[in-house]
C-alpha cells in the first residue's frame, strides 16, 4: 500500500495531507488519510491592489512549507507533490515564493483546480452519498471554484475569483463590517456570479462544499473545539444554518469571532465574507442543505499521483 504526500500552498493557508492508497483492480483505489496539517499564512495577503505577493506572506509560507515537507518526510514520503493555486496563479512575481523553495511547485490552472476538487469530493464521499447529479462549491481564499457534473462525471467548471481573502481586503474594511459594505460585496457577488450560476442551477442536483470557509461553517454548527475531521466531513449543514451563521459572525467584531468554538482564530478576519459567498449561492438554488467534504483536490492528487506531474 503506497503512502502518498501532497501539500496545497493557498492563498489563505498552506496544507499537508499523507495517506495511505490501496489499489484494487477490482475497485477505485481508497485512500487513508493518515496525517492532516494546516497552516494559515495568508500568501494573498494585499495582493490584489499590486498583483504582487508580499516579502513577508512569501517568508510565512515557504516556512509552513518546509515544515510540511519535514514532517511528510518524517511520515515516511520523502517526495511529497506540492501545487500552488490563486495567488501563485495571478501573482506577477510568483518567483517571490518558489525561489525560498528548493522542491518543484505545480501552479494549477482554475480549471484544473475545479475539476481536482470535484474528483476529490466524489472519491471521499463515495456513491452513497452523492446523488446522480452533483454541484461542487469549493470556498478557497482566491478563488471560489464552481464544478457540476454527472457522478464521477465532469460535465463543466469554472473558477472566479471571488475567494474569502480577497473579498474581505476588497470590501470589508470595518470591524465589524458596515451594512454597507456587506450589500456592496452582495452586489459583487450578484456581477460576478451570474454566468456561472445560470449555467450550474439548470438541471436538479446535490450539492458538496469544500474549503475551509465551509468545513469552518460546518464545525461551528457543531461547536467543534478541537476541529475533529471526521465529524466534518458528510455533515450536513443547512441554508438556514448558513444564514444564521453569516449573520451573527457578520455582527461580531474579529476579537469576539476569534472566541467562537470551531472557528480557527486565523480565520476570523476572512470568515464572514466566506460564509456571504455561500449564503449567496445557496440562495439561488432550491437545495435547503449541502453536504461537507474533507476531502478535495489534495485526495485526488494523492489517488492519481500521475496527474500531479
Amino acid at each position: 500500500m503506497p503512502r502518498r504526500a501532497v501539500i496545497d500552498i493557498g492563498t489563505n493557508s498552506v496544507r499537508l495531507l499523507v495517506a495511505d492508497v490501496r489499489s484494487s483492480s477490482r475497485s477505485s483505489p481508497h485512500l487513508r488519510p493518515v496525517l492532516r496539517h494546516l497552516e494559515i499564512t495568508r500568501l494573498g495577503e494585499r495582493l490584489t491592489r499590486g498583483g504582487r505577493i508580499q516579502p513577508s506572506a512569501a517568508t510565512r509560507t515557504a516556512e509552513a512549507v518546509k515544515r510540511c515537507i519535514a514532517l511528510a518526510s518524517a511520515a515516511g514520503v520523502a517526495d511529497p507533490v506540492l501545487v500552488g493555486t490563486h495567488a501563485l496563479r495571478i501573482a506577477q512575481n510568483p518567483d517571490e515564493l518558489l525561489a525560498r523553495l528548493d522542491y518543484p511547485v505545480r501552479i494549477l490552472t482554475g480549471a484544473e483546480e475545479a475539476r481536482l476538487g470535484y474528483r476529490g469530493v466524489v472519491a471521499g464521499l463515495g456513491s452513497s452519498r452523492i446523488r446522480s447529479r452533483l454541484l461542487v462549491i469549493d470556498i478557497g481564499g482566491g478563488s471560489v471554484e464552481l464544478t457540476w457534473g454527472l457522478r464521477a462525471r465532469i460535465e463543466a467548471s469554472q473558477s472566479i475569483p471571488v475567494g474569502a481573502v480577497v473579498l474581505s481586503e476588497r470590501f470589508l474594511a470595518h470591524d465589524p463590517p458596515l451594512a454597507t459594505e456587506i450589500a456592496a460585496l452582495r452586489d459583487h457577488l450578484t456581477r460576478t456570479l451570474a454566468r456561472g450560476l445560470s449555467t450550474a442551477f439548470r438541471k436538479p442536483f446535490g450539492i458538496a462544499g469544500v474549503g475551509g470557509t465551509i468545513t469552518t461553517l460546518a464545525a461551528m454548527e457543531q461547536r467543534l473545539s478541537p476541529y475533529d475531521p471526521e465529524r466534518v466531513h458528510g455533515y450536513r449543514l443547512s441554508r438556514r444554518s448558513v444564514d444564521r451563521l453569516t449573520s451573527e459572525l457578520a455582527a461580531l467584531s474579529v476579537a469576539k469571532r476569534r472566541r467562537l468554538p470551531g472557528l480557527q482564530p486565523e480565520r476570523a478576519d476572512i470568515i464572514v465574507a466566506g460564509a456571504l459567498v455561500l449564503q449567496h449561492l445557496l440562495a439561488r438554488t432550491a437545495v435547503r442543505s449541502l453536504i461537507v467534504s474533507e476531502a478535495d483536490l489534495l485526495w485526488a492528487l494523492a489517488l492519481d499521483q500521475d496527474t500531479a506531474h
